[in-house]
């Protein structure tokens, strides 16, 4: 009876995998003798892989770090005690399914006898490697010890009943398949959006450091020194390589040129300047997007309230103007709050004052005007009179789409669907950063040199002062911490922070802790309060007084989720297999501490 329901599983699975692409491909079998004769048929092949790749709304809010401490998410379930072991899992689904996919065309393209023909499609098969490899990927930092499966599976193949593989032996397996995607003659021309060489050197330096570092903190007695090298390595050979260089226009676009990277378009203009997706070559690879064929289904992701609230953590990990963490002695931070002057009533928001610009950009401040949702055939010209006559306005805490008073402006578009910035998947500064992490993991130290080459470089083009040796010795700082906060500031809302804080195994602490929001007691939000509108040129009054029905903690901070509804234990550092799966296959073993273990 098992075998038989084995065999009914699997006939659903291969008819769940192709359903989405019968237009595409009306075939029984993706690799018939009768069709795939011509290069370009291979290539229709691997292009529809790319569907496979995220949107912008899939990882950076209502995703990855909608799940960690760096943001409030209402109904996340998975660190609130809430999430539990089910019968099936979708992205447990999804990435066999893909990964049914990418066999398929490698299989098809090993039974090609042409040598010609072969020679002429080893593009498409180096294409077909890398997204088995970011199949792998989603599953290892998952579900950690999954099954590797490298062909296409018949009712009868033994891989049906196959065990557990450990998490280093599906890295290895990842790492293998990067390895020979690379040498490839793959695409030179980054801009397309097609897999390159240097997409396999990114995806094989982020696989090569989380494993690495998970292999450090979690499991001693693994080697993670060849997996700490190959993450140097792979990231170094991109910074050296000297084809990418990070996006710094502030000769015309001032502070907010890291925004605005962010949002280039080139059908519609999304900035005063008119600058588009052609002028940026800091994206190693990107999901494309086009206003017309393929546009975005929001327009201002980050800041709708139902779906994101930045956390007080994430706001107080931005360091002050001179380099020093905000809680330092010697900090010219000049405290949390908003004041509103008595004569003119402009608000003053000293918590973003004197800080990285990165906070300003990555955040709308209470009481700011900003664009929002302009229609994209609008005549817009970008001018302040524009902006007072079209522009929206926060006008404080609760109100422009927050639970916890802060607001996320990373990502946010401007201009109004349809919309067609591209999601950037693997970038220069990330490179940099895995750069700079794993030397310091591998030595325990990192020279001034490898800063220059790396952090320093991303705070170059926001105007913060390098990191270096003996700035961290004389204020009495620690290396690896500041590393650390680099990454988690430059990467906020890029769906990195959940694996950063699980990899460390720092998450038992840092996960579990309340998810704060701004300062309320001794502040102008306990009463009413006058402050000037921009947006419409009035003085208004505001009364936020009885804004909130959250508790406050010892400092007078809203406490958006208190720590008593926070859990992670150790078996949250890994997802619970799908139970149906353990149904299946008797070998197949759950993580620890979960049912069915």
């Amino acid at each position: 009876m098992k075998k038989i329901a084995i065999i009914i599983l699997l006939a659903a699975f291969i008819f769940s995998g192709c359903e989405k692409d019968l237009d595409l491909y009306p075939l029984t079998e993706l690799t018939s003798d009768s069709f795939y004769k011509t290069e370009n048929d291979f290539k229709l092949l691997a292009n529809g892989l790319y569907e496979y790749l995220p949107q912008h709304h899939e990882d950076p809010a209502v995703g990855r770090d909608g799940w960690s401490d760096l943001g409030y998410t209402p109904g996340n379930r998975f660190y609130d005690g809430r999430y539990i072991e089910s019968e099936s899992e979708g992205d447990w689904d999804a990435g066999y399914a893909h990964i049914r996919r990418t066999n398929e065309i490698l299989e098809a393209v090993e039974a090609v006898e042409d040598e010609g023909l072969k020679s002429d499609i080893q593009q498409y098969k180096g294409e077909a490697l890398w997204f088995r490899a970011f199949e792998y990927w989603k599953l290892l930092h998952n579900f950690g010890n999954v099954i590797i499966i490298d062909k296409v599976l018949t009712t009868n193949d033994p891989l049906l009943l196959a065990p557990n593989n450990t998490m280093y032996e599906v890295a290895d397996f990842i790492l293998n398949d990067l390895e020979v995607a690379e040498n490839l003659p793959l695409s030179t021309d980054h801009l397309d959006g097609r897999i390159t060489k240097e997409a396999c050197l990114g995806l094989k330096a982020r696989v090569a450091l989380f494993i690495g570092t998970w292999a450090k903190y979690h499991d001693a007695g693994v080697d993670y020194n060849s997996y700490l090298q190959t993450a140097a390595d792979a990231s170094g050979a991109i910074i050296d390589g000297g084809k990418f260089e990070l996006f710094d226009r502030r000769d015309v676009l001032g502070e907010e040129s890291y925004r605005y990277f962010f949002t280039l378009e080139s059908e519609v203009m999304t900035n005063p300047v008119g600058l588009g997706k052609e002028d940026q070559n800091e994206s190693i690879l990107s999901v494309k997007f086009n206003r017309t064929l393929r546009n975005r289904g929001f327009s201002y992701v980050t800041v709708r309230r139902d779906t994101y609230s930045p956390t007080k953590k994430m706001m107080d990990m931005y360091l002050d103007e001179t380099g020093l963490p905000i809680t330092h002695a010697n900090t010219v931070f000049e405290g949390h709050g908003v004041s509103i002057d008595p004569v003119t009533k402009v608000a003053n928001n000293h918590e973003y004052n004197k800080r990285d610009p990165r906070m300003r950009n990555n955040h709308i401040q209470p009481f700011q005007q900003f664009w929002y949702d302009i229609p994209y055939d609008r005549d817009f010209n970008w001018t302040q009179e524009e902006l007072l006559n079209t522009g929206s306005w926060n006008d404080g805490y609760l109100s422009f789409n927050t639970i916890t008073g802060y607001s996320a402006h990373k990502w946010g578009n401007e201009i109004g669907r349809p919309i067609a910035n591209d999601y950037y998947l693997i970038r220069l500064a990330e490179m940099m950063l895995i750069c700079a992490e794993a030397k310091f993991e591998l030595n325990g130290q990192i020279s001034d040199a490898d800063l220059n080459k790396s952090i320093n470089k991303l705070r170059d083009r926001v105007g913060m002062p390098h990191l270096t040796n003996s700035f961290v010795t004389s204020n009495s700082l620690d290396m690896l911490t500041e590393i650390r906060r680099e990454r988690t500031v430059e990467l906020y809302l890029e769906g990195m922070r959940s694996d950063d804080v699980r990899r460390w195994k720092t998450a038992e602490v840092e996960m579990a802790e309340a998810l704060k929001g701004i300062k309320w007691a001794g502040t102008i939000f306990e009463a009413p309060f006058e402050v000037f509108n921009e947006r419409t040129g009035q003085i208004e009054t505001v009364d936020r007084s009885s804004a909130h029905n959250y508790e406050l903690d010892e400092n007078g901070f809203l406490i958006a989720q208190p720590a008593s509804e926070r859990q992670f234990t150790e078996k949250h550092y890994l997802r619970p297999l799908p139970l149906r799966q353990l149904l299946l296959n008797e070998n197949l073993k759950q993580n620890p501490g979960w049912v069915g273990q």
